[in-house]
């Protein structure tokens, strides 16, 4: 919410929950959670130096598209977090980094290639 991002205006740090996937929006808004366009746009507003995307649906096991890899002018590093990772502020820009390579462990399933 815009009142949300005015509180946290300007922080060092985001963590958001991203648990469904852009255009489940509706399931998002039923089960009170977030997309990863949602927790994108809410970051872009906050102004933040980095953003943890995390709560993942274990339904749907693979890395989420950006749907907007450069989603601030300033292209602020995006970490897609799973379990037990741990980041420091230090590591955060090479964490971002990672988001390629752990797309090809986890490529989109073939009913997913297939919409």
């Amino acid at each position: 919410s815009n009142r949300f991002a005015g509180v946290g205006n300007g922080t060092d740090l985001l963590i958001h929950e991203a648990t469904f996937e852009n255009g489940m929006e509706e399931d998002a808004v039923l089960k009170r959670h977030s997309t990863v366009g949602e927790a994108i746009r809410i970051s872009s507003k906050m102004n933040e130096k980095a953003l943890v995307l995390t709560h993942f649906s274990q339904r749907y096991p693979k890395i989420p598209l950006l749907e907007d890899e450069d989603h601030h002018e300033k292209r602020i590093p995006v970490v897609v977090a799973f379990d037990f990772m741990r980041l420091t502020p230090d590591s955060l820009q090479l964490a971002s980094q990672l988001v390629p390579a752990l797309r090809l462990l986890y490529p989109p399933s073939k009913s997913d290639s297939d919409d």
